[in-house]
């Protein structure tokens, strides 16, 4: 009998302690929204305007995932203009620069130099449950001047230019990147290669212009440039990039190749790809290495400076074994951290010798591949 009974307190206790472990999903939606009443938009402003709510959150006082939905004066939401992730994903407010907003209103069919409002709402969410606020607020935005006449698609063109019709690559809404070769002259920008195309081009002031005009251009001896022209903020950056790009072993820094910019936004390279294998001591690993090692990515000198181009989501897990996304294999750039940001090399090029490219415009990203493949 004291057995029977030990054990059924034993489930109590365990059905209580379920119980006091169980995710909450009760939750309710905000009940205040709150933003400015109105602003006057700059573009190259780096003042934030901040959206806020109050109300609502999770019964068990934890975490509510929240979004922020923008439509037309009048809108319904079931088509919204965008929708944004607030700060951190669970903060009760969303930051938003000048830039942003001036695309929503532009979206909104607010043109440059008109005032007009824009309305905006909140979601919350829990375990997958989503509701949205019964709370609609409005913000009404005066757009300074600008270009609504954003193309899909953007071409260099001028005297300046490595080659005319160079595409541009689309890196977000309104905002276009080229790797080029440039020398002195000018240059401008188009929206297509035929002869009903728009022009743009970087006035006297540093803004961009729509319109026949060009921009001149000085190289200094650094003519392979990295150009970013934002229709957003109505800007052009100019990087300068050093004409050779390393392919590196993480674990040694030592060059795997070394890749020279050819043409057209492609780099270049050939070299000998051999595992670093403690148990094979003419592949040169260091002293404390205990496995083989593979992990490689690419160091470029920036305005005179060095980063990585490396991974986005941090560091390959696995080795590719053929058949990957060509996004397995894009760049994307960081502050050099040896660890971090690397792929793992294919197993098969173990041994051999390779041509290995960068084309900056790859179908919308800038990926690279290995090419050439011989045993050594």
């Amino acid at each position: 009998m004291k057995t029977r009974i030990g054990i059924c307190s034993l489930l109590l206790v365990l059905a209580s302690c379920q119980k006091d472990y169980e995710l909450g999903t009760g939750f309710a939606v905000p009940t205040q929204l709150e933003s400015p009443g109105t602003v006057q938009l700059d573009v190259t402003s780096t003042a934030i305007v901040t959206l806020s709510w109050t109300g609502g959150g999770a019964d068990d006082g934890g975490i509510v995932l929240y979004n922020v939905l923008f439509d037309k004066q009048g809108g319904d939401f079931s088509n919204p203009l965008a929708t944004m992730k607030s700060d951190q994903g669970a903060l009760p407010e969303l930051s938003l620069t000048h830039a942003m907003l001036n695309t929503l209103a532009r979206n909104a069919g607010i043109h440059p130099d008109e005032t007009g409002s824009l309305q905006w709402t909140v979601t919350a969410s829990r375990a997958g449950v989503v509701r949205q606020c019964g709370q609609v607020a409005t913000l009404t935005v005066t757009r300074g001047e600008g270009i609504d006449n954003i193309p899909s698609q953007l071409y260099l063109e001028g005297t300046a230019a490595e080659t005319a019709g160079q595409a541009f690559r689309q890196v977000e809404d309104g905002v276009f990147q080229i790797y080029t070769k440039l020398t002195d002259g000018a240059i401008s920008f188009t929206s297509g290669t035929g002869g009903d195309a728009f022009g743009y081009y970087i006035d006297a002031e540093g803004k961009l212009r729509e319109g026949d005009g060009t921009t001149i251009v000085t190289t200094s001896g650094a003519n392979v440039a990295r150009l970013t022209v934002n229709f957003n903020t109505m800007q052009m950056s100019r990087d300068a990039i050093a004409p050779s790009v390393r392919c590196i072993w993480a674990a040694t820094y030592n060059d795997i190749a070394v890749l020279n910019y050819t043409s057209q936004g492609r780099f270049a390279g050939e070299g000998d790809i051999v595992f670093l294998d403690p148990s094979k001591p003419n592949t040169n690993p260091p002293s404390w290495l205990g496995w083989i090692e593979e992990r490689y990515y690419f160091i470029a000198n920036v305005n005179g400076g060095e980063l990585c181009w490396g991974r986005a989501d941090d560091v390959s897990p696995e080795r590719p074994v053929g058949g990957e996304p060509a996004s397995f294999y894009a760049l994307y750039e960081f502050a050099w951290s040896q660890w971090d940001h690397c792929w793992k090399m294919k197993g098969s090029l173990d041994g051999t010798h390779a041509t290995i490219t960068i084309d900056t415009n790859a179908d919308g990203l800038m990926i690279h591949s290995f090419t050439n493949v011989t045993p050594i």
